[in-house]
């Protein structure tokens, strides 16, 4: 039974991304394709339309990327609400959307790497690289989706302009503060060997998928139904 709960959660969120996709794709390439028509017509260059036309695709990745952050930053609370409806618990619903999350992923990432392979050859640790931080985007763009669906509307207009203020005060404060200890930082060998090696990247970059996930299932199993 939760199997299947955890199933319908799977399939009702692709069913969503494909009719956003559907739309957002019809109206991103019919804009560019009307704007390409007009540059024919004013211009009279057919050799210079066929050229634009190449973009199509780069333009449809892009449309892809976009949406697939926006999916998992705005729907927490509608899916939150649909899963209350359907007796589906948090915990099979935070299965069915994190499961989601990957395999969307990887659909979004495959398709940008086969449009970049039209104007580039394939590069296996470019596009290893490609896919963490399509996975850490995702990943991130949920936690702050499901922190917002434990807002108000009131709050959630609160905090969308305050924690992004108060993040940049606190980043210039951070800078302001580590241009003293530069020069001394960088006197030092063990510093130096510690930055420039590829260990601390990676274990910058777990730490952070950690914290991150930690966050999107903690928000997940606090939302509540509200009235806003």
């Amino acid at each position: 039974m939760e199997n299947q709960k955890r199933n319908l959660v799977i399939s009702t969120m692709f069913q969503q991304a494909g009719h956003a996709t559907g739309i957002a794709l019809g109206w991103g390439l019919g804009i560019a394709l009307i704007t390409y028509l007009l540059g024919l017509i004013i211009s009279d260059n057919l050799e210079s339309f066929l050229v634009s036309l190449q973009a199509l695709p780069s333009i449809a990745s892009s449309i892809l990327n976009v949406l697939l952050m926006a999916l998992f930053l705005v729907t927490p609370y509608t899916d939150f609400k649909w899963a209350i409806q359907n007796g589906i618990s948090r915990k099979t619903l935070w299965q069915g959307r994190i499961l989601s999350l990957f395999l969307m992923t990887l659909v979004v990432w495959f398709i940008a790497q086969l449009v970049g392979l039209m104007n580039t050859p394939f590069d296996l640790v470019s596009a290893w690289h490609s896919l963490l931080s399509y996975f850490s985007l995702s990943l991130t763009m949920m936690a702050i989706g499901n922190g917002f669906a434990l807002l108000n509307r009131r709050w959630k207009w609160i905090v969308g302009i305050g924690l992004p203020m108060a993040c940049l005060v606190l980043l210039m404060m951070l800078a302001y503060s580590l241009v003293g200890l530069i020069p001394a930082l960088s006197a030092s060998g063990v510093f130096k060997s510690i930055i420039i090696s590829n260990v601390t990247g990676w274990v910058i970059l777990v730490i952070y998928l950690i914290i991150v996930y930690a966050l999107a299932r903690f928000f997940n199993n606090k939302i509540q139904l509200r009235r806003d």
